[in-house]
């Protein structure tokens, strides 16, 4: 019976011009191509020219993939760009591990909930609701244009969370603020909280403090700082003084 199911599957996407529909996990997946080649005894689809995989409220763009139906695992290749509900990706190749974790390589950015994140490869583990990066840079932007680069950054979606490692580089112009340190912690919320450690710098509104570890809370603009600390302060101009 399987077989029989398997043959007329095979029939299918010949006939509508390079389609499968089968189920995957949770929900039916439809693979279409320019050419589609089916195993029906494995699952495993290949398909080339203009590849569209769609699945419930997401779906993949591709100019070449190789994605097993029964497993829901996958690799897509040549300008990918994919969407699923609010979190979307365009790299060089796509890795889909399971439903739950997918790797964006070569060229990868990934936003989600208002976030960006850049880097030579990016991982999304979508039951975690995490981010992180694998290379040698890596970029986080936040809605306000703020912007968080280092060379490692794990983001935590649903807590609006970052840690980063390596040339820490914060810039804000809303915040007026621009940072560096070897790590940091950044919430990403309005009001959020900044942790930089070790050679910390940071200057806000002309004024540059230093230290081993320095805290800055965004919502008020103060700053605490231990380790090593200096301070330099730039005094606002005095209004010019108006003429008799």
């Amino acid at each position: 019976m399987k077989k029989q199911i398997g043959i007329l599957l095979l029939a299918c996407a010949l006939a509508a011009g390079g389609i499968v529909t089968a189920a995957a996990a949770e929900a039916p997946t439809t693979v279409r191509g320019d050419v589609i080649e089916y195993n029906t005894k494995t699952g495993v689809t290949t398909a080339t020219g203009s590849v569209l995989i769609t699945q419930q409220d997401g779906e993949a763009r591709a100019g070449a993939a190789e994605y097993n139906t029964k497993t829901g695992t996958g690799r897509l290749t040549g300008g990918v760009t994919a969407t699923k509900g609010a979190t979307s990706i365009n790299c060089d190749t796509l890795v889909l591990h399971d439903e739950n974790h997918v790797s964006a390589i070569g060229g990868a950015s990934l936003t989600t909930e208002g976030r960006n994140l850049r880097s030579e490869r990016v991982e999304y583990y979508k039951d975690r609701e995490f981010l992180e990066t694998d290379g040698s840079w890596a970029q986080l932007s936040m809605e306000d244009g703020s912007k968080l680069t280092a060379g490692y950054i794990g983001y935590d979606v649903r807590r609006g969370f970052a840690n980063a490692e390596r040339n820490v580089r914060i810039v804000s112009e809303e915040r007026g603020l621009t940072a560096t340190a070897d790590k940091a912690t950044y919430s990403t919320q309005q009001d959020g909280v900044i942790e930089l450690v070790g050679n910390a710098t940071a200057t806000q509104d002309g004024n540059t403090l230093t230290g081993n570890r320095l805290r800055i809370v965004s919502g008020n603009k103060t700053a605490e700082a231990s380790g090593s600390v200096k301070m330099v302060y730039t005094p606002k101009p005095k209004p010019a003084e108006a003429k008799a």
